[in-house]
């Protein structure tokens, strides 16, 4: 265990900062497919759940079936998890359509099924939509459709004060602290995969007429027997287009610079596509990102913008205010897809990634990252796997146990005045310390041992979860008035900006695209 990271925590607690639940920061977005019967939904975003483009707590992702449900920033995991339930249970009560449990979608026979989102007719909207479209001629929209848990994170200033920036520029501090944090997070995060992956299988009609490595679990599906999460494969949510781009998050202009080379190198194959087809757009731009949102990474730096801003340019002006983990999945066992116990390691994690001593990365270490990562979704509970530590093979499980023994020891230096928190993080270490030693208890375990068991199939294992959400949900008693109060202004205000006069789109998009400093 290297002194920097003992000294770091022994600042923590001189400062009386070790406590991250004082001046911590945290919201979450999950997506979840609506299914009619036992297919995509093709129907129109309910009216119920207010306006895509406006409502701040329920929108839509890729397509019109795929939700997304976002809570406040929240100063506590209680508060936040407290609100996902709240927005999940106006959603069950406002939506007569199955909520799927899962990341992996369900059986959809045809990509024509699927339905691109809409924002309206305001030039905003329709960048939206387009967007979409894009994504869809570059990907395909049946890899579109999975979903996850998007878990954004942030310290106070106050934190970053005490901790050290004093001696220079806060914001300068703030974006050094956060991408030694992103090193970090990516060197291991593998671990998280392991932990917390529920994507072991997927519908035959997810990967037909796709070259694929998996194995036939039955004959609606196929499978890996050691898996984990196959939705982060390139069998997901990944982009070929980007496999060349090494961003090293050493220090944010070269992050900067990178993501701007990608948002301006035309690709080939999106050149081929073109941007217009039979007069209408189908794509922002043929270059290897259409926007910033398009770089796949399983944690980004990022910056609240305003209307019209480029992430990028407020980023780069502005610095980094939080970080955004990408790479969890459903948890279907949970009717919140996140439980408690995940939340707190998931924090301990990341408190414990800004901690310790974060060299730059380099092109092989990158290299080297993006093979575990591989290795992990596809063999991850395979107990003979080896993990790649500076070219060096570990044993999967002791490269996990060293990873939980550092976890364990930040854990340790919290003061013992945060009893709560305390006894949330030793409970959450026991369990993951369980899931290392016992892949079975997995999610990814779980979840096939209970397809094998009970001879089902993925659609049935899914809708025997839905039906247990819904009766969870069905039992609460919250007041929800303040969701819909948000719902019916959604509408009206997306009316409001239906009516306003704009430029015309063309012009809107050349503004847009021209914004890139």
């Amino acid at each position: 265990m290297s002194e920097s990271f003992k000294e770091t925590l022994n600042l923590l607690k001189d400062s009386n900062l070790d406590d991250f639940s004082k001046y911590s920061f945290r919201g979450i977005e999950k997506e979840s497919l609506r299914v009619s019967g036992t297919t995509i939904s093709e129907t129109d975003h309910p009216k119920s759940l207010g306006s895509t483009l406006t409502n701040q707590f329920i929108t839509t992702d890729f397509s019109e079936a795929l939700l997304e449900l976002i809570t406040n920033k929240q100063n506590s995991i209680d508060a936040s998890l407290e609100q996902l339930e709240d927005v999940l249970s106006y959603v069950y009560l406002n939506c007569d359509e199955i909520i799927w449990p899962s990341s992996v979608p369900c059986t959809i026979e045809s990509e024509n099924q699927i339905r691109i989102a809409e924002y309206g007719s305001t030039n905003s909207g329709r960048l939206k939509n387009l967007y979409r479209k894009g994504l869809s001629e570059r990907y395909g929209s049946m890899m579109q459709c999975v979903s996850g848990i998007h878990y954004n994170f942030s310290l106070s200033d106050e934190f970053f004060l005490q901790l050290g920036a004093e001696i220079g520029s806060l914001k300068e501090f703030k974006n050094k602290s956060y991408l030694s944090l992103v090193r970090n997070f990516r060197r291991n995060a593998w671990l998280l995969l392991y932990l917390f992956g529920a994507s072991p299988v997927v519908p035959k009609t997810f990967i037909a007429g796709r070259k694929n490595f998996l194995k036939e679990l039955n004959s609606e599906d196929d499978y890996l027997e050691y898996a984990t999460c196959l939705r982060m494969s390139e069998l997901g949510y990944m982009s070929n287009a980007q496999d060349n781009l090494y961003i090293a998050y050493n220090n944010l202009d070269e992050y900067v610079e990178n993501l701007l080379f990608a948002l301006k190198k035309k690709h080939p194959r999106y050149e081929e596509i073109g941007t217009e087809r039979n007069g209408e757009y189908i794509q922002i731009n043929d270059s290897i990102i259409q926007i910033e949102n398009e770089y796949y990474s399983s944690i980004r730096p990022k910056r609240i913008v305003g209307s019209g801003e480029r992430p990028i340019n407020v980023l780069r002006e502005k610095g980094i205010e939080y970080v955004e983990v990408r790479c969890m999945d459903n948890d279907p066992f949970d009717p919140l897809s996140l439980s408690s116990e995940t939340s707190y390691f998931l924090e301990a994690y990341l408190m414990t990634c800004l901690a310790d001593e974060s060299h730059t990365a380099t092109k092989e270490e990158i290299i080297e990252i993006q093979t575990n990562w591989q290795n992990v979704v596809k063999n991850g509970r395979n107990p003979d796997l080896k993990i790649l530590l500076k070219g060096k093979e570990v044993p999967i499980r002791e490269a996990a146990q060293a990873i939980l023994e550092k976890i364990n020891t930040y854990v340790a230096s919290i003061s013992d005045q945060a009893i709560e928190l305390k006894a949330n993080l030793s409970k959450t270490l026991k369990l993951q310390q369980e899931k290392i030693e016992d892949p079975n208890l997995t999610p990814s375990g779980k979840i096939l041992k209970t397809l094998k068991e009970n001879d089902i199939n993925w659609t049935e294992f899914n809708l025997e979860i839905f039906k247990k959400h819904k009766k969870y949900f069905s039992q609460l008693n919250k007041d929800l008035s303040y969701l819909e109060k948000e719902a019916v202004a959604s509408i009206e205000k997306f009316n409001e900006l239906e009516k306003e006069k704009e430029i015309p789109f063309a012009d809107f998009l050349k503004n847009y695209l021209n914004a890139l400093n």
